[in-house]
């Protein structure tokens, strides 16, 4: 029964099967479900007239996989290849209202059109989504079927014998054309490789033949008799400079730029062959076992590029990939890291144009595994040199410096800066709005050179909120911009630009111990409140009382308890700097074995006449106001006579009086009574060093960007917090001398990097050009950048030599 309704068919007694390549939908199965989520139906639908419908059947026909020659009027699409918006509304609403829709009409709509999406007009395949407009390849056959290896070897001599008997008839009407083989002399240093193998006129006459007809090759795979290099293929030349080679005919000539694509198509994006189509789509993933902190877990990772050895490659193109004829010659490309491969095939290759094969999807005349790779270079922390040693000893094909740099200037910079502004203009509304509604902006500061030793050429000074632990902003200076000291120059730029762009002065900053920052603050920004980081005090502490133990090995035992008490003493002050620097000096009495002392004057006596022998007027320790007894509870006997207690007057305790009641460091211990630390911001220092590593050289704008990198990373790391494991450790500490348990932990910077090169690939494949950063033009060089900070030029090198004198002659 044959019923038609506009190009409707629905049949019952009759055999029908979708016409699309990869479909096997047809009505002699039972129980036939869509996979479409909500549909409960399977149509078949005629192609549209070829006559009246000339252009909808032009465009039916280039959307399903099947050679042209073959679609005709009969042939029928099943409802899986189209989809919601193709069917008629009302149709398509009864039929989900319906309990069955065994004899019911679904309609199509009269511009529908299959794998199509109505809203863009891209091609998409059925329940994947490849962002293309190319038609999807075709495929020779409907059915596929298995051939055995035996029936291959009748097909490859069958087109042999008619290979050769075109050639004879051609021999004398059509001029004779030879492919020249490359072979390299010893002599000489040449990077082509190539392979000879067998031509005969037949193929080249059959060649000729085949420019006027249209390729009906069967698609075969090799045999395990025609492994051997004597199949066919007649040469592969593996060429890695930028020589001409004349192996496929004057066309073709090596590329000159390895980042750029010469080619005379007009299409911008590459599409995978016939053989390639089904498994592009398809994700391909790893699993692998990793070992953390004695737990073994399992994880999967997706795969997009993979190494593949040059004779591997050989042997996939012994054969036409598109039509499985047999490969008269092949050349391998290398553009940067990209490999192409030029072929001529006896059935398909239309005059001497051969095909291409790219190892790499080519978006804006640009392989994308360049750019890919230039990116992951800079965002994995690697140098250009270490991966240029690890192709070359790999033997891989590599980028070059100039390419490289073109990459990474013109797509990653752009795209680094960008959101690193985003995320600033952000943390800039955020302070301006604690400051509106009342609330205290505490910022801290720190500087970061680019050496360990004396020899610094950058100062990199960041500036992070004490309360949500993000990176406000940064100044990188070099030496020669400025004169004098490097570091209170980058402070300077820094905080008079965050200023200028909250509108405020924040209300506490927190610094290391800098006497010129600290006069910078008080001089020029007197509504900010200045603190010293505590550890920097305890550190400074440590060191004095560690100098002193040298000669006094009494004061060792109490090192630990003395720093520890510091630390104390700060947080019970609770922002009284008078309280911070009493209760501190209370140690000096509690070493003498002396825990009540509001009423001692005797012993405060003691500490005037030890203050006036030293020599200097000191005016610490004072006599006690608000603290006059320890905190601790009472000693058993045997914890009192287990410690060594000082003897006020003696050696050892004037030595440990020296330390305690030093001037400097009492005044500083009055600016850490609110009790606030660098911490955070020494573990961002750390991170940095990842993509900035002090034995490196770097550029000023690479100073700058990566430093953008690895703000906008800590930045992220503190609002996601599913991006962050933690785990408890055993460390062992070389200060205390024991093993101690420390939190780690283990952030997964890889989501996040791949972000920024996924839109580095949408940009590129959206033409979208964002201008090079150019940061004279910033708030970041404020200053021209001088070629050289020694003070002098470089004399002549040939002076050098002719003057160069040695000791050992």
């Amino acid at each position: 029964m044959r019923i038609k309704s506009g190009n409707l068919l629905m049949a019952e007694t009759i055999m029908v099967h979708c016409g699309e390549g990869d479909c096997t939908n047809n009505l002699s199965k039972k129980n036939m479900i869509s996979k479409w989520p909500g549909r409960q139906f399977i149509r078949f639908y005629l192609m549209p007239d070829p006559v009246k419908k000339k252009d909808l059947f032009l465009k039916w026909r280039s959307r399903i996989r099947r050679r042209p020659e073959v679609v005709k009027r009969s042939t029928r699409i099943c409802s899986e290849h189209f989809a919601e918006e193709d069917f008629d509304p009302y149709d398509l609403a009864n039929a989900r209202k319906a309990a069955s829709t065994k004899k019911m009409w679904i309609r199509l709509r009269p511009d529908s059109i299959p794998n199509t999406d109505r809203q863009t007009g891209k091609m998409i395949v059925h329940f994947s989504t490849p962002e293309t407009e190319e038609t999807t390849p075709l495929r020779p056959g409907r059915k596929r079927v298995r051939r055995d290896i035996e029936y291959i070897d009748e097909l490859i001599s069958d087109n042999d014998k008619i290979l050769g008997s075109s050639s004879n008839d051609l021999s004398n009407t059509e001029p004779e054309y030879r492919f020249q083989v490359e072979e390299p002399s010893a002599s000489e240093n040449n990077d082509c490789v190539s392979i000879p193998s067998v031509h005969t006129n037949r193929y080249l006459s059959a060649l000729m033949s085949a420019s006027t007809e249209t390729c009906k090759g069967v698609q075969v795979s090799p045999s395990k008799k025609d492994c051997s290099t004597q199949t066919g293929l007649s040469s592969l030349s593996v060429t890695r400079s930028s020589t001409s080679v004349e192996d496929l005919g004057d066309k073709f000539q090596e590329s000159e730029s390895d980042n750029e694509l010469e080619q005379t198509s007009s299409d911008e994006e590459y599409h995978p062959g016939p053989l390639m189509a089904a498994a592009s789509d398809k994700k391909v993933q790893r699993k692998t076992q990793m070992k953390t902190h004695g737990k073994v877990f399992t994880k999967t990772l997706p795969i997009s590029w993979v190494y593949v050895n040059v004779s591997q490659l050989q042997q996939l193109f012994r054969f036409c990939p598109g039509c499985g004829g047999r490969v008269l010659q092949t050349r391998l490309r290398f553009t940067g890291a990209a490999v192409s491969v030029d072929y001529v095939c006896s059935l398909c290759t239309i005059g001497f144009n051969p095909s291409t094969w790219h190892g790499s999807p080519i978006l804006r005349r640009k392989f994308v595994i360049n750019i890919h790779t230039s990116c992951s270079i800079m965002l994995t922390g690697l140098r250009f040199q270490s991966m240029t040693n690890f192709h070359n000893l790999m033997e891989l094909p590599t980028l070059s410096r100039p390419s490289f740099s073109e990459h990474v200037s013109s797509w990653l910079y752009p795209v680094i800066y960008r959101m690193y502004s985003e995320r600033r203009d952000i943390i800039f509304d955020g302070l301006k709005k604690r400051n509106a509604d009342g609330q205290s902006v505490v910022l801290c500061g720190d500087a970061q050179f680019d050496s360990p030793g004396f020899s610094a050429k950058y100062c990199t000074y960041t500036i992070m909120d004490c309360k949500t632990n993000e990176v406000v902003d940064f100044s990188v200076v070099q030496k020669g911009q400025f004169s004098g000291a490097l570091e209170h120059q980058a402070f300077s730029q820094v905080w008079e630009g965050i200023v200028n762009e909250v509108g405020f002065q924040p209300d506490d900053l927190v610094i290391d111990r800098q006497a010129t920052i600290a006069k910078i603050v008080e001089d020029h920004f007197p509504e900010t409140q200045l603190s010293y980081d505590i550890w920097h005090m305890a550190k400074s502490l440590s060191t004095h009382l560690r100098t002193a133990a040298q000669s006094h090995p009494k004061i060792a035992m109490w090192q630990k308890s003395i720093v520890n008490h510091l630390w104390f003493s700060c947080r019970e002050s609770k922002g009284d700097p008078d309280l911070a620097v009493e209760i501190f000096h209370s140690c000096l009495l509690h070493a003498a074995n002396i825990h009540r002392w509001k009423l001692k004057r005797v012993i405060f006596q003691t500490f005037d006449s030890m203050r006036e022998s030293i020599g200097l007027k000191r005016p610490y320790p004072r006599r006690p106001v608000k603290y006059g007894q320890c905190k601790h509870g009472p000693f058993s006997e045997g914890e009192h006579r287990s410690i060594q207690w000082f003897k006020v007057g003696d050696e050892d305790f004037l030595a440990l009086f020296k330390v305690v009641t030093a001037t400097r460091f009492s005044n500083d211990l009055r600016k850490c009574c609110k009790f606030l630390h660098t911490g955070k911001l020494e573990s961002f220092h750390s991170m940095k060093l990842l993509y900035l590593p002090k034995l490196h050289r770097f550029e000023l704008e690479t100073m700058i960007v990566m430093t953008m990198l690895a703000a906008v990373q800590n930045n992220l790391y503190l609002k996601e917090e599913n991006l962050k494991k933690s785990y408890t450790v055993r460390s062992y500490s070389r200060a205390m001398k024991k093993y101690v348990l420390k939190q780690k932990n283990v952030y997964d910077n890889v989501t996040f990097k791949k972000s920024i090169i996924d839109s580095i690939i949408r940009m590129v494949r959206s033409g979208e050009q964002l201008d090079k950063c150019n940061f004279s033009q910033t708030r970041y060089i404020l200053r021209p950048v001088p070629k050289t900070f020694y003070g002098q030029s470089a004399p002549d090198k040939r002076v050098m030599i002719e003057n160069q004198k040695s000791r050992m002659k």
